[in-house]
């Protein structure tokens, strides 16, 4: 299964100078509280911000790396192809968390099952933006609002 998760503003906008342009303890918690143990996907800009910010890439969670790369400094399973991830993971129960960056999610969204997105009610400033989608291709199946930050889950309305 193939879900993507994201945070964006009113504008779809998820980054400013590879960096988040906001900081929301409650959703950092609850990225943590969903993708902890799985399975998580990023280009590597997004690896080299989060090793940036942490020192290693994400504790806890299994790292592939998308990229031309055929190895990593880092401990992470290096893919190389869109096509080599679906093929694992498309039609399998475990689920994989495609976290971004924006080429990432450009070439995921047409194949994700689920969306997990922190719609964050404001706008602000930045330069990367998610790719824009019809919401009418998802079923919203959670939901949960706190303050600016609307917790939202969909899945994929299979026609």
């Amino acid at each position: 299964m193939i879900s993507i998760i994201v945070a964006h503003d009113k504008n779809l906008l998820i980054g400013k100078d590879n960096q988040l342009p906001w900081h929301y303890g409650e959703d950092l918690k609850y990225f943590k509280r969903i993708t902890l143990g799985k399975n998580v996907l990023m280009g590597s800009s997004t690896l080299n911000s989060i090793i940036s910010y942490l020192g290693r890439p994400l504790p806890d969670r299994h790292t592939l790396l998308l990229t031309r790369g055929k190895e990593s400094d880092y401990d992470v399973e290096v893919v190389n192809s869109v096509d080599e991830v679906l093929e694992k993971y498309k039609h399998s129960e475990v689920e994989l968390f495609i976290c971004g960056g924006k080429s990432v999610y450009e070439q995921f969204l047409p194949f994700a099952d689920k969306l997990y997105i922190t719609h964050i009610d404001k706008e602000y400033q930045g330069d990367t933006y998610f790719p824009r989608y019809d919401i009418n291709e998802w079923v919203k199946v959670f939901e949960r609002v706190d303050g600016v930050l609307n917790f939202s889950v969909y899945k994929r309305i299979i026609l």
